[in-house]
């Protein structure tokens, strides 16, 4: 029995899971049946089937080859890799009922199974045979590269261990994966639980009337007519600490969204990060490696600790310079708005940051983030993308209708490439209960080409606030940014052109994954591309240049988000607490590390960080622990390949760099080193001043125009 023939013990829900997927494009995920019953069946049942196909493979009689073992191993892994991404999708944007229950039971069995079949030693030895002659029987490059990745990928996960360090690693492994599931459900059903509230009218002074009547209609849903509540939200949160008046309404709104994660109580995740800490560092050490950020880094371009440090570190003196300037500009103008109100001076605290930017960015460069509003409707920058797409990379967009999906305002697209079908686009975009805050792009399905071609699957998340019945909905510029950062990651995926998944778009290092997402946002700034779509949502008249201008002029002084101390202090942060993950069995308080941390980086007391360690989903329940750097690391490579757009003739839309872009990093994956796709790109290593470059942080480069070393 295969998991193309489900057993028919399995209720029919759960068995058109696991069947091929019907529909166009080679099959659509069955959203439809994908109830939180169903998955509960069919995950199991997948992980059973895939490992009776792997045994099978191990306790083949035939001498070890090629086929009969590397590609039956990525062939056993398909049907149980898109029933998990099912599972995945419904676990972070659908998570209510018995969904969350669900993803905790669910969450520990693919772990378990990939690190059993790493424990197989009858099948590394397979692996190892194949390895052993890779060079001597006629495998092509790629193919070459499959054997070495699965290789070093089973020996990361202790397949040259002894059998009682093997089953301790399969204990911690097990135990990780629900401490990182019920760090998430923790945040999830805080984010449905908690709202800031409000019964005086003058707490919500400064907000637009839609902010209002959003607040005013949260409080509804919740029982409470006459009142208002800022769900601690981020679409929610942020307008409100940007546009609210009273200092005691934002810091009421502040302090709940900081602390997420850190109240105590059954959402409490101080524990959780401590003991996941503690089973990383011993890990770590079986592994041998000195700490978990060692363990980690081994396999990234960075890598050591030491070297994501150092470039962090080296960023983070002109960035403090740059704020402490910021920071006595919002000073003054703190100043100047109570001295006009006849109120006290005070000093800025961490509430007040978001505000005072809004309100310089209104006094000296004259942005209006609401004004802003009206010429960002989400529809015109959905058409923005998909004809910057278009021009870059030749790609079309095609609506699917009547595809299944988990909720009527889900979007799904065929894309197209020389009028042939290369992938399909799913669009999730609004805030809905159970839905995982922030932005993401999930694989639903990989692209493959080894035994018969598999169109990939990519899904855009979002939490755009939903607008009213029959109002557009209007894009705030961070989220139209976020918009073209998270469609950089479908493209990768999209465009992936190897042929077997482990060497796809998300296998490569994960310091270089962030790399397509962050070059795409330079498109969101290109002029061309805004006198197109960038129109008032009533009148249609495109945004005015003098606004353009301005907007770019506040842009280039807010920096983007790795050159700021926000994120710079997360990152940091994040790489002290998994060094210290290092098995010696101390106790660690990632919150007083995350102060001592700060307070020893210089950190302005009025500055917050974009996450703290109790609700960074980032390091504590995705892929980013030692990894928060990446985000920075993958900048300064996006700023360096900018400019080979950029200094080209035709820009952003030059066609041989453009090429060049899919042809040596956007299409190979991880079918080359990254540091190799990179320098095939640029014909050299790195230059890391190219970033500082872009904010006037760091000289202008010299006429040599010299790169740097591998290691940035």
């Amino acid at each position: 029995m295969s998991a193309q023939d489900p057993c028919p013990a399995l209720s029919p829900d759960a068995q058109a899971l696991l069947a091929p997927w019907p529909g166009p494009c080679g099959g659509l995920p069955p959203y439809d049946r994908a109830t939180p019953a169903a998955l509960a069946e069919a995950l199991p049942q997948a992980v059973a089937e895939r490992r009776r196909a792997v045994r099978a493979i191990a306790d083949n009689a035939a001498s070890p080859t090629f086929d009969n073992t590397v590609v039956a191993l990525e062939s056993s892994a398909r049907a149980l890799r898109d029933v998990h991404a099912l599972a995945m999708s419904v676990a972070t944007t659908a998570s209510v009922g018995d969904m969350p229950a669900v993803a905790q039971r669910l969450a520990p069995l693919v772990p378990a199974l990939e690190l059993e079949i790493a424990h197989d030693r009858a099948l590394f030895a397979r692996v190892e045979a194949v390895w052993q002659v890779r060079h001597e029987t006629g495998l092509d490059a790629q193919q070459q590269r499959l054997v070495e990745v699965l290789h070093r990928r089973l020996l990361r996960a202790g397949a040259a261990l002894g059998d009682a360090e093997q089953s301790r690693l399969k204990a911690i492994d097990a135990r990780i994966a629900v401490l990182q599931s019920s760090f998430n459900q923790n945040l999830l059903a805080e984010q449905s639980e908690q709202a800031t509230w409000f019964t005086d009218a003058a707490d919500l002074e400064g907000l637009s009337k839609a902010q209002r009547e959003a607040a005013a209609a949260a409080a509804r849903a919740r029982g409470r007519e006459g009142a208002w509540a800022i769900p601690n939200q981020r679409p929610a949160v942020w307008p409100f600490l940007q546009h609210a008046k009273r200092r005691a309404s934002r810091e009421a709104v502040w302090r709940l969204w900081a602390g997420r994660g850190g109240h105590d109580g059954p959402h409490d995740n101080r524990p959780l990060i401590a003991e996941m800490l503690q089973l990383r560092g011993e890990r770590a050490r079986l592994l041998g490696a000195t700490s978990h950020a060692h363990w980690v880094l081994a396999d990234r371009m960075a890598g050591t600790p030491k070297t994501a440090l150092a470039l962090m570190h080296k960023t983070w003196e002109p960035v403090l310079a740059a704020t402490q300037r910021q920071v006595a500009d919002y000073q003054n103008l703190a100043d100047a708005e109570a001295d006009a109100a006849g109120q006290p001076r005070y000093t800025l605290a961490p509430w007040d940051r978001l505000y005072l930017a809004e309100g310089l960015r209104r006094q000296r460069f004259n942005v209006d983030g609401e004004q802003l509003m009206q010429y960002l409707p989400l529809e015109r920058m959905l058409e923005a993308l998909f004809w910057a797409a278009g021009r870059v990379h030749g790609l079309a967009f095609a609506a699917l209708p009547g595809a299944p999906v988990l909720h009527p305002s889900v979007r799904v697209f065929e894309v197209r490439r020389d009028d042939e079908a290369i992938g399909v686009l799913y669009l999730d975009l609004f805030q809905r209960p159970g839905k995982m805050h922030g932005s993401h792009q999930h694989r639903l399905r990989a692209a493959e080409h080894f035994e018969h071609r598999v169109l990939p699957i990519s899904s855009i998340v979002s939490g755009v606030p939903a607008p009213a019945e029959g109002q557009p909905a209007l894009l705030p510029w961070e989220y139209a940014n976020v918009l073209f950062h998270e469609f950089g990651h479908a493209l990768h995926m999209l465009l992936d052109g190897t042929r077997y998944p482990s060497l796809g778009s998300l296998a490569v290092a994960w310091d270089l994954v962030e790399l397509p997402s962050l070059l795409n946002e330079y498109w969101l700034r290109d002029r061309e591309l805004m006198h197109r779509f960038a129109r008032h949502h009533a009148t249609g008249e495109p945004m005015p240049d003098a606004m353009l201008d301005r907007l770019e002029a506040s842009l280039q002084h807010d920096r983007i988000f790795s050159v700021n101390l926000d994120y710079l202090g997360a990152a940091i942060v994040d790489m002290e607490l998994q060094l210290l993950a290092d098995g010696s069995g101390r106790d660690i308080d990632a919150v007083a590390v995350e102060q001592r941390t700060l307070q020893a980086l210089g950190m302005p007391a009025c500055w917050d960080l974009v996450l703290y360690a109790t609700h960074s989903v980032h390091c504590f329940a995705g892929a980013y622990d030692a990894g928060l750097y990446s985000y920075l690391w993958s900048d300064v490579m996006a700023a360096d390949v900018a400019e080979q757009f950029l200094h080209s003739a035709g820009g952003l839309y030059d066609a041989p760099t453009a090429k060049a872009w899919h042809d040596q990093v956007l299409s190979v994956g991880h079918s080359v080193p990254a540091g190799a796709a990179f320098q095939a790109l640029r014909g050299r290593d790195t230059d890391p001043t190219a970033l500082m470059r872009r904010f006037g942080l760091a000289p202008a480069r010299s006429a040599r125009g010299e790169g740097t070393t591998g290691t940035l």
